[in-house]
C-alpha cells in the first residue's frame, strides 16, 4: 500500500479520534476536538486534494460508525467542508509572466472562508424560519436550556441570568462562526508550520504580513452594518448584526498584517511581537485595535508603507 494512502487513512482516523474525544467530557477533550481538522489539513496541504478526500471519507465513516449518521454529518459539516475549501484554494497556483508560480493569496483565502461562515449563518436562519422568533428565538431557547439550571429555584439569580442570556443571544451565532473560522485558520497555520519544518509542504508559507484583502471587502461590512441598523430588532437586523461580527474576521487578520509589517522594520521584531501577542491573549482588549487597523489599512495602505521602511519583509 503506497505511503500516501497509508498517511491519508491514518490522518482520517486521527482526526476522527480527536473529534470523538469530546464525548469523554472535560475541558481537555474540548481542546482536542478543536484540533480535529489538523490531521486533515496536514494530509491535504502535504499530499494534495485526492489524499485529503480519502482522509476525510475515512474520518466521516469512523465518526458515523461510532456515533451514528447524524454524528458523522456534524463532523463533515464542522470539519470536512472548511478543510476542503482551505486545501483546494491554498493549492491553487498560476504561472506569472516571469515564469514563477503565483499562489492563491492568503487575504483572498480569508475572504472565501468568511463567505463560507456567512453561508452557514444564512442556512441557520433558513432552518429556523418556522421556529418561534426565528434564529434569535432558537438561540435564546438553547441558551436558556444550557444555563437555566444555574438559576433554577433562585429568584435572585434568575433575573440577572436572564439579562445575561438576552445580551449574549444577540451575538451568539456570529461568535460561534467566528470561533469556528478562527480555529480553522489556527489549525491551517499549525499544519503548514509542521509541514514546512519537515519539508513536506506543497506551497510556500502563507505569512501574516502578506495578508491583503480585496478592495471590495469593506463594502460587505458596510452592507451588514446597514442591515443591522435598518433591521432594528427584527430578524433582518439580527442577521445583519451577526453577519457584521463574522465579517470582522478578515479585518482582524489584515490588522495583524499591519502589526507584523511594523515590527518587521524594527531590530527588536521578535520581542515586539511576543509582547503584543501576550497582551492580545491575556487581556483581549487589543482585538478592537487590530480590527480597526485592518479597516484603516484598506484605505491607508499601512502594511505596504511599513514593509518599505523595514529591512525585514518576510514576517
Amino acid at each position: 500500500m503506497p505511503n500516501a494512502l497509508l498517511m491519508a487513512i491514518g490522518g482520517g482516523v486521527l482526526s476522527a479520534l480527536l473529534y470523538l474525544s469530546v464525548t469523554a467530557g472535560g475541558l481537555g477533550t474540548v481542546i482536542l476536538a478543536y484540533l480535529g481538522p489538523l490531521p486533515l489539513l496536514m494530509v491535504g496541504l502535504g499530499l494534495g486534494l485526492r489524499p485529503f478526500v480519502i482522509a476525510v471519507t475515512v474520518a466521516i465513516l469512523a465518526v458515523a460508525g461510532f456515533g451514528g449518521p447524524l454524528f458523522g454529518l456534524s463532523y463533515g459539516l464542522a470539519n470536512g467542508i472548511v478543510v476542503a475549501v482551505i486545501v483546494r484554494q491554498a493549492l491553487l497556483a498560476r504561472a506569472a509572466p516571469d515564469g514563477t508560480l503565483e499562489w492563491y493569496p492568503p487575504g483572498l483565502l480569508l475572504v472565501v472562508l468568511t463567505g463560507l461562515g456567512l453561508v452557514g449563518l444564512a442556512l441557520a436562519a433558513l432552518l429556523t424560519l418556522g421556529d418561534p422568533g426565528g434564529l434569535e428565538g432558537s438561540v435564546r431557547q438553547f441558551l436558556s436550556l444550557a444555563f437555566g439550571d444555574a438559576a433554577a429555584g433562585t429568584a435572585e439569580a434568575e433575573e440577572p441570568l436572564g439579562d445575561l442570556i438576552d445580551g449574549f443571544a444577540q451575538v451568539f451565532p456570529g461568535m460561534v462562526v467566528v470561533s469556528w473560522l478562527t480555529m480553522a485558520i489556527i489549525n491551517a497555520a499549525l499544519a503548514q508550520g509542521v509541514l514546512m519544518r519537515f519539508g513536506r509542504n506543497l506551497r510556500p508559507a502563507m505569512r501574516v504580513a502578506e495578508v491583503e484583502l480585496p478592495n471590495w471587502t469593506p463594502i460587505l461590512l458596510a452592507v451588514a452594518g446597514v442591515l443591522a441598523l435598518l433591521g432594528g430588532e427584527g430578524q433582518l437586523g439580527y442577521l445583519g448584526l451577526n453577519a457584521a461580527i463574522v465579517l470582522l474576521v478578515p479585518f482582524f487578520f489584515a490588522g495583524l498584517a499591519v502589526v507584523h509589517a511594523f515590527a518587521g522594520g524594527r531590530q527588536a521584531r521578535t520581542l515586539l511581537l511576543m509582547v503584543f501577542y501576550f497582551f492580545l491573549l491575556v487581556s483581549g482588549w487589543p482585538i478592537a485595535m487590530v480590527v480597526g487597523l485592518g479597516v484603516i489599512e484598506q484605505w491607508a495602505g499601512l502594511r505596504r508603507r511599513f514593509s518599505r521602511t523595514g529591512p525585514d519583509q518576510g514576517s
